[in-house]
């Protein structure tokens, strides 16, 4: 198996994509789920860091987009470690028995990191859709941690500066499942994307990227 991945996808450790990828950490030999995977970029990032042993499998409720996400992964070479699943998480997370090493969940958010992007998104924020989405995160997180082996690792993230969708989800999520606990993504990262607290954040002022966010639970034994 070849890994003759294009720059494009050797610079995405450089971009927000690529430094969640670094807080989850993935490793040659890992099963790794990638929940709301499509479009696919992080990936196919993973599956490059798997060297061609373990295996990713990217979850998604878009049938199309994972069809992309499959050609992708079969024109980067990486298509061997990658598997994509057509699922609603929750319900796939109800039905799984099997659980994985390490588990990321790109949450569904308002976006609100990427404004430079998508200006019209400031003027679509409704306090009403933000509690449906808040809920919708809240659902997810819990179906993503049934995925997690004892001793495994989940990681939450979002493209949103906006602490009710980040650290407020977070504390939620551990009062509902005392089994994990935080773990600092300071060895994963560099010092300037930690926050006091041990999340990883991407400031759009201070960092020239867009505004991210991922916490890094781990599942006790």
């Amino acid at each position: 198996m070849g890994f003759g991945i294009s720059d494009k996808l050797n610079e995405v450790n450089c971009d927000c994509e690529g430094l969640v990828v670094s807080v989850v950490d993935p490793q040659p030999g890992e099963s790794i789920v990638d929940c709301c995977a499509a479009p696919g970029g992080k990936t196919l990032f993973m599956a490059s860091r798997l060297r061609g042993r373990g295996m990713v499998y990217a979850v998604d409720i878009n049938e199309g987009r994972l069809r992309v996400l499959k050609e992708t992964a079969k024109l980067h070479e990486v298509d061997v470690v990658v598997s994509t699943v057509h699922a609603d998480l929750r319900i796939f997370a109800e039905n799984n028995v099997v659980k994985s090493d390490k588990v990321l969940l790109d949450a569904p958010c308002s976006g609100l990191g990427v404004l430079s992007k998508r200006a019209d998104l400031r003027w679509n924020r409704k306090l009403e859709d933000m509690e449906q989405l808040k809920s919708l995160q809240d659902e997810l997180l819990d179906a993503a941690s049934k995925l997690v082996k004892p001793g495994g690792v989940l990681v939450y993230s979002t493209c949103s500066i906006d602490p009710e969708e980040n650290e407020e989800r977070v504390a939620a999520f551990l009062r509902r499942q005392p089994e994990f606990h935080m773990d600092s993504a300071a060895k994963y990262v560099p010092s300037s994307f930690v926050t006091e607290t041990g999340f990883f954040f991407s400031n759009p002022v201070e960092h020239a990227l867009d505004g991210s966010f991922a916490a890094r639970l781990l599942r006790s034994l």
